[in-house]
């Protein structure tokens, strides 16, 4: 009995052995691998923070790059500058700005004469209504005047001479004589007024619709007109605004800008190697990283 229980004792001792020396042998194994995934966490990390910083550099690169080529690239195009140079731009700019004026003078008169055209046309216009007006009535009057005769046409002494002068297109004297005549006679009278009012209104019609159609040409050739003419002046505003930037770039060359453009030639090489080296650093760092 005393030799099972020391059996199982030393059993109990070895087990408690070998299980403390698997776990001595795994720890090492597993602080390594743990260790392992911090560093390439970081890394990474460390990577992706590392291409947004070469992102805004790259974007630094282009934006300055550009800027430098445009001013050099101006003052090359400028070359070299004297004072009678500036003079005679200057003297151009003149020109211009007086051209300007010119266009702007005659647009206004063309703006003008077309209010004046259309204020006519308007007045035009108004008398021909009038005169509608009047024909309309000069109809309506002598349709009504040749009722009242032919009322009594067979019986002239029964003709109600009052209400027919009350008409004003049957003159009042003209009807003062009554005989078996009288009602053909007059109808022949209003006859004629009212043929005379038709053709004098398919007069003033046809008149009418030749001022309209004279007007529309003459407002259609004066917009264009007018069209055209700004679009000069827009034009011209815009070269005479580069051609005060060209003088002042003129200036700016004649007092030192020589050396200006000098420092941006060299700063624009220098400029080129580093970004081109940095570029180089940052493929050898994602080749290290993949």
């Amino acid at each position: 009995m005393a030799n099972m229980a020391a059996s199982l004792s030393l059993l109990l001792l070895v087990s408690t052995a070998l299980a403390s020396d698997v776990d001595i042998n795994a720890n090492p194994i597993r602080k390594v691998v743990n260790l392992m995934e911090t560093m390439q966490a970081k890394i990474e990390a460390e990577g992706k923070k590392n291409d947004e910083l070469f992102e805004k550099f790259e974007c630094y690169c282009k934006k300055t790059q550009a800027e430098l080529e445009d001013e050099i690239a101006k003052a090359d195009a400028i070359g070299n500058v004297k004072p009678e140079d500036i003079a005679a731009k200057e003297a151009q700019l003149q020109q211009l700005q007086q051209a300007v004026e010119e266009l702007k003078s005659e647009e206004k008169e063309e703006e003008d004469a077309l209010a004046a055209a259309t204020a006519s046309r308007e007045k035009e216009h108004q008398e021909h209504m009038k005169a509608e007006t009047e024909h309309a009535g000069t109809e309506t009057a002598a349709e009504s005047a040749l009722k009242v005769l032919h009322t009594n046409e067979t019986d002239p002494d029964k003709l109600n001479v009052h209400e027919a002068v009350a008409n004003p297109v049957v003159p009042t004297g003209f009807l003062q004589v009554r005989s078996k005549q009288l009602p053909g006679e007059v109808n022949a009278y209003i006859k004629q007024i009212e043929e005379t009012s038709e053709e004098n209104w398919r007069q003033e019609v046809a008149d009418d619709a030749k001022a309209t159609g004279l007007f529309e040409n003459l407002k259609s050739s004066k917009t264009k007109s007018i069209k055209t003419v700004l679009d000069m002046v827009t034009k011209k505003q815009k070269k005479i605004g580069d051609m005060k930037v060209e003088i002042v770039n003129m200036k700016h060359m004649m007092n030192g800008g020589a050396e200006a453009l000098a420092e941006n030639k060299k700063m624009l090489a220098e400029l080129k190697k580093d970004c081109a080296q940095r570029a180089s650093e940052q493929d050898e760092k994602k080749a290290i990283r993949a």
